[in-house]
């Protein structure tokens, strides 16, 4: 995906008086299309309530343990419904910390999720008082938008509704349990919940709809908030009872013409270049609104068989590095996996092979329990197993992946303008069994500066804190322009080369006219050897330096030698230089994701020239200990 944040941030400010979008024509006959194909009445994707055979049904097809379903709502019926968290909500304005308003507020939405499941497995009525209460409270909130998507208040303080990540979703969720209970509420309670959600999902995108100003951000932008949100809004509006047959056909078919945009983020080889996280979120909520929209048209609108979707679809499974392993790129954990169960819906879905079945076992989770039954696949049987091969390559987002029964490697140039970026071009990560030993160490927890000018200033987003050169002790540019060139590739079964021009990425480095990097991926019997040459060339002799990164433990082992250990597995690396050389090692300062690693502290090797050069080389050859060569 392109845009990067700086353009992320110029589209919101240019939607708020924005003319018409380009594609704005094509919103009229699409929504007439809609408006022949959808039922009058919505479509909702959970069994009604009264319908108890169906929930039955429900139950037996999904292996769910109802007692303890009931005991969730049990355990929500002895505690009180929490006030809405003001205060909390404020803390992003003040020091940037979101996290607590995410906790408290996050807590009095899952209150909602479990009363109601509880009420559908059981079906007794003992959950209903409590649930409605609920309903009645969380429509009293002041805002559904996060406290991070709110900076100015506009939305916390009444002044302008927009409709954000969570806000689409919670729309979407009310919508439905409202839809599926019915008469089951109190009146007055349906009526609140459906003027609330038309306030805050419906009738703001409407109105985009109808004059033409999209002045949603997401809406026009092709990140994954484009598909979350208008997975929300579609679902509410599919759900919510009282809204015209119009009302729905224009909100389904102006999401038609512009989910598209998102799709058109992903390179043409299917690569996200907001890792394998960001796809679980945002295509993993395009198949979410894909299938609601095919269910509610009877099959006569299948957005997943699009060109532009299969693309993406079957991209991320190929991007797994070994075992349960996947890029830690942009913003992701450095143990970012993909969805499994997702990805095997999808292959089935669309017909591409899979690690395993499509299974619902024990799943009552919104909205994917409800939408991706087994038993609506098409019928004829797909291929449910896949050997990744020894290689991977994305041409079009520069990506190269090596598997071996040893060591497994990713490598990628790319550009520093995708969204959610690190300055990064150039970054590799080696592997051992699944378990990152070197490389790229993935995002940091989010702050208000993470997603602001200052937003490189964290040792984990800039390029201090990647695997790269660091050329006249200067660090990568942001932006598109920093971008790697691909120069010459050279794959064959025993030996794959990559060779990359990294120069553009260091436009501040004084006299830089020549950077490259050059991958040497070898494989022998049931290992594989890594090489990774830089080559530089100043105008005048400056400082040079290329590093490592790691969560494990380092020492140098011989004049040139050193060793790399983590999670009981090692990384022997032996490094040669075009001149005399040190070792610099630095903890990396930051706040970072970090996954089951949390705790543990990132850090830096520098393997630096001990004197300016004009130019020269450095190459460091790695393999797993134990392995000769």
């Amino acid at each position: 995906m392109r845009m990067g944040l700086v353009t992320m941030f110029a589209l919101m400010a240019a939607t708020l008086l924005a003319a018409p979008p380009k594609e704005y024509p094509e919103v009229a006959p699409t929504v007439r299309r809609m408006a022949a194909m959808l039922p009058r009445d919505g479509a909702r994707i959970v069994p009604a309530y009264a319908d108890r055979a169906a929930w039955e049904t429900f139950v037996r097809a999904r292996d769910l343990k109802a007692d303890r379903v009931v005991r969730w709502g049990e355990e929500a019926l002895g505690k009180p419904m929490p006030h809405f968290p003001r205060e909390r909500f404020l803390d992003f304005t003040t020091n940037g910390d979101r996290s607590r308003f995410g906790r408290e507020n996050g807590a009095r939405w899952r209150r909602l999720t479990v009363l109601s499941q509880a009420e559908w497995v059981e079906g007794k009525g003992r959950f209903l008082k409590a649930l409605a209460e609920t309903i009645d409270a969380l429509c009293d909130d002041p805002t559904w938008v996060l406290s991070a998507h709110d900076v100015r208040r506009d939305n916390l303080e009444g002044r302008r509704v927009t409709i954000d990540l969570a806000s689409s979703n919670y729309a979407w969720q009310m919508a439905e349990i409202v839809a599926s209970f019915g008469d089951a509420l109190p009146k007055a309670t349906r009526e609140k919940a459906i003027a609330a959600i038309r306030a805050r999902a419906i009738d703001p995108y409407l109105k985009m709809v109808e004059t033409g100003n999209y002045n949603n951000w997401w809406a026009l932008s092709d990140a994954n908030w484009n598909p979350v949100c208008h997975a929300g809004v579609v679902g509410a509006a599919l759900a919510l009872p009282g809204l015209t047959p119009e009302e729905r056909a224009k909100i389904v078919g102006s999401a038609r013409v512009f989910v598209r945009r998102f799709l058109g983020g992903f390179t043409p080889d299917g690569w996200t270049g907001e890792g394998v996280g960001y796809w679980d979120y945002g295509f993993g909520h395009f198949t979410r609104l894909a299938e609601t929209v095919r269910l509610a048209t009877r099959g006569r609108e299948d957005w997943l068989l699009w060109p532009e979707a299969r693309r993406p679809a079957a991209g991320v499974p190929l991007s797994r590095i070994c075992g349960n392993l996947y890029p830690p790129v942009a913003d992701c954990r450095v143990d970012v996996s993909a969805n499994a169960r997702l990805i095997a819906w999808i292959g089935a879905r669309v017909g591409f092979p899979t690690q395993e079945e499509p299974s619902l076992k024990g799943r009552i989770d919104f909205p994917e329990a409800y939408l991706f039954d087994p038993a609506r696949l098409p019928k004829e049987r797909r291929p449910t197993t896949q050997t990744l091969p020894a290689r991977t390559w994305f041409p079009d987002a520069q990506v190269f992946i090596g598997r071996s029964p040893t060591l497994c490697f990713m490598a990628m140039g790319g550009d520093n303008g995708v969204p959610h970026n690190h300055n990064d071009a150039g970054t590799f990560l080696l592997a051992l069994g699944g378990t990152p030993l070197l490389g790229d160490l993935g995002g940091e927890e989010y702050t208000a500066r993470t997603f602001s000018s200052r937003r490189y200033e964290g040792q984990l987003l800039n390029s201090f804190g990647h695997p790269v050169p660091r050329p006249a002790d200067t660090l990568q540019a942001a932006g598109t322009k920093a971008a790697a060139k691909v120069l010459a590739t050279d794959f064959s079964p025993a030996r794959d080369d990559l060779l990359l021009d990294l120069a553009a990425a260091y436009p501040d480095a004084p006299g830089l006219t020549a950077l490259t990097r050059r991958f040497t991926w070898t494989r022998q019997g049931d290992g594989a050897f890594l090489a990774v040459e830089d080559r530089f060339v100043f105008e005048t002799p400056q400082p040079f330096e290329t590093a490592l990164t790691t969560w494990g433990d380092w020492e140098r082992t011989g004049p040139d030698t050193l060793r790399v250990s983590f999670e009981g597995k090692t990384l022997e690396a032996k490094i040669e230089a075009s001149a005399p050389w040190s070792l610099v090692g630095t903890t990396l300062e930051g706040n970072p994701q970090g996954g089951k690693w949390k705790a543990l502290t990132p850090k830096r090797i520098a393997i630096r020239l001990d004197a300016p050069a004009a130019q020269g080389a450095v190459r460091v050859r790695f393999r797993a200990s134990g392995q000769t060569r």
